[in-house]
């Protein structure tokens, strides 16, 4: 019988194709390698590959992880630079291994996944790698975040506890994989949760507008974007449904500036995924204890 790994393994690998094609063809022309022309090649090649994998459902796969074990040193990067050349399916099958060594899902996600984003971005900034380069990779380590979702399904919501996370990156960013990862953690804790691609603000504000959040999280990889969060946060904030709405903001320059989060408006800032949950789940907590009532409207 098929499993849902393979399942999701010949989809990633025809989508991984579309990229190969749309790399081979940023090479030739300047055309090729303009996000534009990306985006095209998303709707029109990898999206209905990806809508057709989804379209088979499976059961979950069933992986016991042993509490202390790790990734190995350097392994991180390696697997970066494997998402340079390597399709999707032996870049899971990677994954998979470790995970059948007793890796659990949030240790590959936290010190796996998130990190080889972060090499890649760096690769980025030291103009090691160029856009097309670094997209690529960040989409495969995308699929891998999917397909992991898929067969390890998480907590189902709290009977009678109804909270809502929105996950963002921040306006003008290009990538938005750090947000991906954050969803990914909170849905797993048993949240609702919403992820929007790039968007500018105005888009960004509407999307607060238009639902009761608990939690706007909005991530940020490049240092200029986050001064003009500022802004951002403070139009979420007017604009909200829900006017107790916490926001939290993430990314390598809060890290290595956690007031910078205080300072732009925001209500706090994590290191990773499992932080953030258990800091909003606190922040939410006092709030209600603090007798602030929380706007819903109707699904």
């Amino acid at each position: 019988m098929t499993s849902m790994l393979d399942i999701v393994a010949e989809a990633r690998i025809a989508a991984s194709r579309g990229w190969d094609r749309a790399r081979r063809a940023a090479f030739r022309t300047r055309e090729g390698a303009s996000p534009d022309a990306l985006a095209r090649v998303i709707e029109s090649d990898i999206i209905p590959r990806l809508l057709l994998a989804h379209g088979n459902p499976g059961m979950p796969m069933p992986i016991v992880a042993m509490p202390n074990a790790g990734i190995p040193d350097g392994y991180a990067d390696q697997f970066a630079a494997a998402t340079l050349t390597e399709e999707v399916a032996p870049l899971l099958a990677r994954v998979e291994a470790l995970m059948a060594n007793g890796v659990s899902v949030e240790t590959a996600y936290l010190h796996l996944l998130a990190p080889a984003a972060r090499r890649l971005g760096s690769w980025w900034d030291e103009d090691a790698c160029d856009f097309v380069d670094v997209t690529m990779g960040l989409w495969r380590l995308q699929e891998i975040v999917h397909a992991l979702s898929a067969l390890l399904p998480g907590i189902a919501p709290i009977e009678g506890v109804d909270r809502r996370a929105l996950f963002a990156p921040a306006p003008g960013e290009q990538h938005g994989f750090g947000a991906i990862i954050v969803e990914e953690f909170f849905r797993r804790a048993g949240w609702q949760t919403w992820s929007a691609p790039a968007l500018d603000e105005d888009e960004l504000v509407a999307l607060a507008a238009g639902r009761s959040f608990d939690i706007i999280g909005i991530t940020v990889s490049v240092e200029r974007h986050a001064a003009p969060l500022a802004r951002t946060i403070g139009a979420i904030r007017r604009a909200s449904r829900n006017p107790a709405v916490l926001v939290l903001v993430g990314g390598r320059v809060f890290t290595e500036q956690p007031a910078l989060a205080t300072e732009i408006g925001a209500d706090g800032t994590a290191a990773d995924g499992q932080l953030a949950v258990t800091l909003a789940e606190t922040l939410l907590t006092r709030r209600l204890a603090a007798g602030t009532s929380v706007a819903r409207d109707t699904l």
